[in-house]
């Protein structure tokens, strides 16, 4: 998408576009929540430079117009065998390989299916692909999303391009715990922070996305909790276990250690679905601080949630919701700091049954 269209972080792109056509960083570490377009600006970014026709934030390749980038690459090349009329790109030659991933002087790197991290070989190949000179434009520029998975030997083998980076290249990092990575990564690269996105800027993007349904896109768009990424996933169907932790809320008076030990097992196993589980508890607890401090109206996402959130709300006492917010706040910060995220979470179930009951 040009970055031109971009709902959010226009502001960002358009500055880091300027710097990196003026004055630009070897490296940038761009930090923040989990499905915010992280990853979207960088690759904006990216096809900005590339763009051979009209480079800058209004590049050429717009995938909404592009059956380059809407048709599998094996249905095309069938309808090539079989001597039917392929549709023409409007996309410059550059921006058609940067979109079919196969541009010479463009890497994306993440973690391949079915690893939890990205593998070391993955950064040697990519430190030899940026040592080597451009092939096809004046710059080299690779992505490594989900940098908060490389490992501690992968991020000291990063560490010498850093130290030394060529004078071609612009690595971006993009990550969702900036203190995974190591402080010697960190202090090399230029930081760009990324903050969730306002419940407008999502309802929008769902709109684009076919939800026409305005309550529901602005329920979807709270429950998010500022991740374009997860209100598509939501309106795609993919539900949080709000109902499963609201009723774990609704008993935990009677929590005990073996109940805790199995809400860990079954919501925090990793580190990914305890960072989204933990946030959502706290959302969870903000609405209903704000119901019994503002008197303000339960909007939830299943509709049958608001009737079980104010039947808490109504039997639970604002210190209790206060410590427990704050609890999932530090947990959230735990577990980006590679705290065990199932330890976490007994300990904050534990924690909650206490502050329930007044203890």
């Amino acid at each position: 998408m040009p970055l031109n269209g971009l709902r959010a972080h226009r502001e960002t792109a358009q500055s880091l576009l300027a710097e990196l056509r003026n004055r630009p960083s070897h490296a940038y570490l761009f930090s923040g929540p989990r499905g915010v377009g992280k990853a979207l600006v960088a690759t904006g970014l990216a096809h900005s430079i590339m763009c051979e026709r009209s480079p800058g934030e209004n590049f050429c390749c717009t995938p909404e117009r592009c059956p380059i980038r809407e048709t599998p690459q094996t249905e095309r090349t069938r309808g090539r065998a079989a001597g039917a009329e392929v549709e023409r790109c409007e996309c410059c030659s550059a921006c058609v390989q940067m979109a079919t991933g196969v541009h010479p002087d463009f890497s994306y790197v993440t973690r391949p299916p079915g690893r939890v991290d990205v593998l070391i070989e993955q950064v040697r190949e990519l430190i030899v692909e940026l040592g080597t000179r451009p092939a096809r434009s004046q710059t080299r520029i690779a992505i490594i999303d989900d940098a908060e998975t490389l490992n501690i030997p992968a991020q000291n083998a990063l560490l010498k391009t850093l130290e030394e980076p060529p004078g071609h290249a612009i690595l971006f990092l993009v990550t969702s715990s900036e203190r995974a990575l190591l402080d010697t990564v960190r202090s090399r690269m230029r930081p760009v922070r990324f903050p969730a996105l306002p419940v407008a800027d999502i309802e929008a993007i769902l709109e684009r996305r076919g939800v026409e349904d305005k309550v529901r896109a602005g329920a979807l768009a709270r429950l998010a909790r500022g991740s374009a990424a997860r209100a598509i996933a939501l309106a795609a169907g993919v539900e949080p276990p709000m109902k499963e932790l609201l009723a774990a809320l609704s008993n935990a008076k009677s929590m005990d250690f073996a109940r805790a030990n199995a809400l860990a097992q079954e919501f925090f196993a990793n580190r990914g679905d305890a960072a989204d589980n933990f946030e959502l508890l706290a959302r969870l607890l903000e609405d209903i601080l704000c119901y019994k401090l503002l008197k303000t109206e339960f909007v939830a996402f299943p509709a049958d949630a608001a009737k079980k959130m104010t039947e808490f709300a109504n039997g639970v006492e604002v210190k209790a919701v206060v410590k427990c917010i704050d609890a999932a706040v530090r947990a959230v910060e735990a577990i980006e700091a590679m705290a065990n995220p199932r330890l976490q979470a007994e300990n904050w179930w534990t924690l909650a049954g206490q502050a329930m009951r007044g203890e």
